[in-house]
């Protein structure tokens, strides 16, 4: 039980933050699944099994049943997942290569946030990831009730977020999975080196990179975009969009993996390097970032720049 208290503490604590301290909203949902993660590869499926039928029992009764349904659906199944890529214990497996892992990681938690989302959508109607137009407009009254126009405009674009609802469950799913198999990585490689099972190790980031076909389906989408009529085909103009949007994320990625393998081949030192992201976390440089990945994965750039004393091919 040593290590189980401390894993439904955690995890408690990170649930109750997610849902009730605004600024850290984000952070403790996205983190929830660590602690159960960790447990484990350390202790194995029984104990992390009875430290989550704990979470479970202590949110439902204490909380609320919507609390313990999305830390079921939502959260659960992300640890679950991390732990069975992990494990060594069956006779015969393939070992999983860690982009093979952190893939299935992230397939796990797209599907089971989509079978959150229809859950909540079944018993309330409403898409959790947006408040309804009633919702909308009484914010945004309450934001820009003093100038109509900026009301009517921020109006207008919160009314295309709905319609964005499988780039952002994908995009936000797809990080989740990273951070806390990155971080379950971390912990037990660093801290507990006796653990019964290690997350396979993902690539250096400098060194991830996306397949052309990617760009592919991203230019096809952008270029059939052009000859869509929205008002005669709204379904095929949303689902246009969304693929250009997660399209665009692939080649971020790329574009900053490649930035990384550039700084490298410089050899700049950390603290030049940390200036350097706080830079590219400004909006101006993120299309830039785009067009570096894309051009990365046409020109193969990693295979073609050369840095003195330092080949990073």
């Amino acid at each position: 039980m040593k290590r189980i208290i401390p894993c439904v503490s955690i995890t408690l604590a990170l649930i109750l933050a997610g849902f009730f301290v605004p600024v850290l909203g984000v952070a403790g949902l996205i983190l929830c699944p660590v602690p159960l993660a960790v447990l484990g590869c350390l202790d194995g499926k029984k104990r992390m099994s009875i430290a989550e039928l704990m979470i479970e029992f202590t949110v439902f009764i204490l909380f609320s049943p919507s609390m313990a349904v999305y830390f079921l659906v939502g959260c659960a199944p992300v640890s679950a997942m991390i732990y069975f890529v992990s494990r060594e214990d069956v006779k015969g497996a393939k070992k999983f290569t860690g982009p093979e892992s952190l893939l299935i990681c992230a397939g796990a938690s797209i599907i089971f946030k989509i079978i959150l989302l229809a859950v909540f959508y079944f018993f309330t109607g409403q898409n959790i990831l947006f408040p309804n137009s009633a919702q909308m407009a009484s914010v945004m009254q309450e934001l820009y009730g003093d100038n109509p126009e900026l009301q009517q405009a921020a109006l207008q674009v919160a009314a295309v977020f709905p319609y964005l609802t499988p780039t952002l469950l994908t995009v936000y799913a797809g990080f989740e999975a990273l951070i806390n198999y990155l971080l379950c990585g971390i912990y037990v490689k660093k801290f507990s080196p006796e653990a019964k099972s290690f997350p396979p190790p993902l690539p250096e980031f400098k060194t991830w990179r996306f397949p052309k076909s990617l760009l592919i389906v991203g230019v096809s989408s952008f270029a059939v975009s052009f000859f869509v009529d929205s008002e005669n085909w709204f379904d095929g103009a949303v689902f246009l969009m969304n693929l250009e949007i997660v399209i665009n994320v692939f080649m971020f990625i790329q574009g900053l993996a490649m930035i990384f393998w550039i700084m490298d081949g410089f050899k700049l030192k950390r603290l030049a390097k940390i200036f350097a992201v706080l830079i590219l976390m400004i909006p101006f440089f993120w299309a830039w970032i785009i067009v570096i990945g894309m051009s990365d994965m046409i020109l193969n750039l990693r295979e073609r720049i050369k840095f003195k004393e330092n080949d990073n091919k």
